[in-house]
């Protein structure tokens, strides 16, 4: 199988990549992915992802009260309720692999995981300490394209029932990339503005970085 890079290529995370930077991140995806996992692995790796899912639900809603942009509120409270249906769709697919009680017991907080780099953690910390506009914005359509590829890796190698759902947190992912974009476009238009955004964009993708190869080299 391989992914169809012209579905991701126009994100901002891929053009920052360029191209040989992007085919090695699919290669990657594809090769971490593909692993042979159990129900207790693929439960750990779903609660890797859910933290991220729901430490975007509590930034992105700190940020809604504090933005002035309307259109900007109206984009935050969507991503917010995608968020956490995301929360809730990892959380119920390690409930069906090893069932309640496993979960109440070893990933009972959903900020809370054995993570294969510090870096993973170091990347929600950034996200919830952007301050202003224009970084805000860049977490949400660098770091969601960045969870795209992830995501369009995965897919193929996954049951049924938890590739449906992945479907779902694919088209989400899109929509705030697109959105993202759009209102950097949009509302950040000063060359100051432009210059924070830009720092900001290599600032998370260097982190990102950090973090694919923290999975790479884990056995998670």
């Amino acid at each position: 199988m391989t992914i169809e890079l012209a579905q991701l290529i126009d994100s901002r995370f891929a053009q920052i990549m360029g191209p040989e930077g992007v085919a090695k991140f699919a290669e990657q995806g594809l090769a971490f992915f593909s692993r042979q996992r159990g129900p207790e692995e693929l439960a750990h790796l779903f609660a890797i992802f859910r933290v991220g899912e729901h430490h975007a639900v509590v930034t992105i809603g700190q940020w809604l009260k504090s933005t002035s942009e309307l259109e900007v509120k109206d984009g935050y409270a969507r991503l917010i309720w995608d968020e956490a249906r995301h929360t809730r769709i990892w959380t119920q697919r390690m409930t069906e692999l090893v069932g309640e009680d496993r979960v109440e017991r070893f990933y009972p907080d959903p900020t809370k995981v054995t993570a294969p780099s510090a870096e993973y953690f170091r990347l929600w910390d950034e996200y919830a300490k952007a301050d202003g506009l224009a970084k805000r914005l860049a977490y949400i359509y660098v770091v969601d394209a960045w969870a795209g590829f992830a995501y369009t890796a995965y897919i193929s190698y996954i049951d049924p029932v938890t590739k449906w759902h992945l479907e779902t947190i694919l088209a989400d992912e899109r929509f705030h990339v697109a959105f993202g974009q759009k209102m950097a476009e949009k509302y950040v238009t000063s060359p100051q503005d432009r210059e924070t955004i830009a720092r900001e964009e290599e600032k998370i993708v260097t982190i990102l970085r950090n973090v694919t190869d923290g999975f790479l080299r884990s056995e998670v």
